[in-house]
């Protein structure tokens, strides 16, 4: 019984779940963090999306089958390869998620954008896995592209704005952990020669190439974030000077260290490029992602939490 349900973790990606986490970015850049009745509804879009995850990763595994049974790394880490759970049952899992997805979206959550970038999020991971991971460059476009349906939907789910710089800026987070992911496969496979046995695209890619594009995408980062702290705020006009407001800048050179942390982490040691969520337990990046969060908390909530802790001051009195 435990060996079926670590195939089936193992099947339906749970590791990867905390990617659509992102789900939740709009709910805390529109400051409607503390706007409780969004939660139920989020959480079951945040389900939903794992589900979503799932199907296209299930998909994937059904397809790459016979490829996956010549690479004795994948063979460990999928089901389907080494034949420890049939495809047959993994057709039934899919049918499974997509009717509770469906019955959510129709019942539960009828959100028409939604259920748009639902489909997307299938579409562009189809797309991924049967043409463009061909293709050198398309391929880390394309793989990013899904990081920002996923934001698109935390927004959409609850009808709120949030700035186009935040969502470029989001983008670019996804093109630099795919850029590093990409560095830790040829440090870890070996080389061009021994990756590109792992996938053809990375005859076309080099170290040094792709260090190019992480600096570039590095830069882009923190020119975008700090052009939409800037309009965010609009810190471009002297006339009121909000403390609160100001002190969101400072979040800019936390960013860049975390940044640099990342990229000296996947350097050093490829296979948390390779494995994202391992950074997390990196102690330099969970210092700098408090101190972060909480600047943020402190320059888009300053006014919310001074009038909740005077309710609940006044509803005790």
């Amino acid at each position: 019984m435990s060996s079926f349900i670590r195939d089936l973790i193992n099947l339906i990606r749970v590791r990867q779940y905390y990617k659509n986490a992102l789900v939740f970015v709009g709910l805390f850049f529109s400051q409607s963090l503390l706007n409780f009745e969004y939660y139920p509804t989020l959480i079951l879009g945040f389900i939903l999306l794992c589900f979503t995850s799932s199907i296209n990763y299930i998909i994937n595994d059904i397809s790459d089958i016979e490829k996956d049974k010549k690479h004795p790394e994948k063979l460990k880490k999928k089901p389907l390869a080494s034949g420890d759970l049939s495809k047959g049952f993994a057709v039934f899992l899919i049918l499974i998620l997509a009717s509770f997805i469906i019955f959510s979206l129709i019942f539960l959550i009828p959100n028409w954008s939604f259920f748009v970038l639902i489909v997307l999020i299938i579409i562009t991971g189809q797309l991924y896995n049967h043409l463009f991971k061909q293709h050198a460059f398309i391929d880390i476009l394309s793989l990013s592209t899904g990081y920002l349906w996923r934001a698109l939907a935390g927004c959409v789910i609850i009808e709120q704005y949030i700035s186009a710089w935040l969502f470029l800026s989001i983008y670019e987070v996804a093109l630099f952990l795919v850029i590093a992911k990409r560095k830790g496969d040829l440090l870890i496979l070996g080389g061009k020669e021994n990756a590109t046995e792992h996938k053809k695209v990375y005859n076309q890619y080099s170290l040094k190439l792709l260090d190019q594009f992480h600096v570039i995408i590095a830069g882009s980062i923190f020119i975008t974030y700090s052009l939409y702290l800037i309009f965010r705020f609009n810190l471009f006009t002297p006339e009121e000077v909000i403390i609160n407001e100001y002190i969101a800048i400072l979040t800019v050179p936390i960013t860049l260290y975390i940044l640099m942390r990342y990229m000296y982490l996947t350097s050093a040691k490829p296979e948390i490029a390779r494995n994202t969520e391992k950074a997390f337990l990196d102690k330099g990046i969970i210092i700098a992602g408090l101190i972060l969060g909480g600047v943020l908390l402190y320059s888009f909530y300053f006014d919310q939490i001074i009038n909740f802790i005077n309710l609940i001051f006044n509803f005790n009195l």
